[in-house]
């Protein structure tokens, strides 16, 4: 039997966080403040991912990602390595200190009680800045879009 997805939705971080040259890792879950976020589902489709940076300097073009089940980044969903796991951010002027990243994700996702530093409800987003003369962007709360389905 073919199952339809009956739910979808978005997850996302609940903090701030400065991107650099090395891989920052970022917790996505619903957050109580922003009423139409939900935790990841344990079974999902992961879909892509909406990244709205701010702070953006002078050097920092691109941003790369992978997915990791752990908050440690060590037992990975997605791989860095993989075509489209860097993107240029796309800002409305040269120069502009704001824009942002889309990243198609497009892979099945089951939540697995083995591993540790793992919670249900949570997958973690590892971003850095592509470039390695120290280009800084930053991610608020809720600038992170997780999209799903279930």
């Amino acid at each position: 039997m073919i199952r339809q997805f009956s739910k979808y939705g978005y997850s996302v971080p609940a903090s701030t966080t400065s991107l650099t040259a090395n891989y920052a890792v970022i917790p996505v879950t619903n957050l109580a403040a922003n009423k139409k976020s939900s935790v990841v589902p344990d079974d999902c489709f992961l879909e892509s991912i909406e990244i709205q940076l701010s702070g953006i300097d002078a050097v920092t073009n691109t941003i790369t990602i992978f997915l990791s089940r752990d908050s440690l980044g060590l037992i990975p969903l997605t791989s860095d390595e993989l075509g489209g796991a860097t993107q240029t951010v796309t800002t409305s002027v040269p120069g502009a200190t704001n824009g942002g990243v889309v990243f198609s994700i497009n892979k099945d996702y089951h939540f697995d009680t083995t591993v540790t530093n793992a919670n249900s409800g949570t997958v973690y987003v590892c971003a850095k800045t592509g470039d390695t003369g120290g280009g800084t962007a930053s991610i608020t709360a809720e600038t992170v879009r997780l999209n799903w389905r279930s």
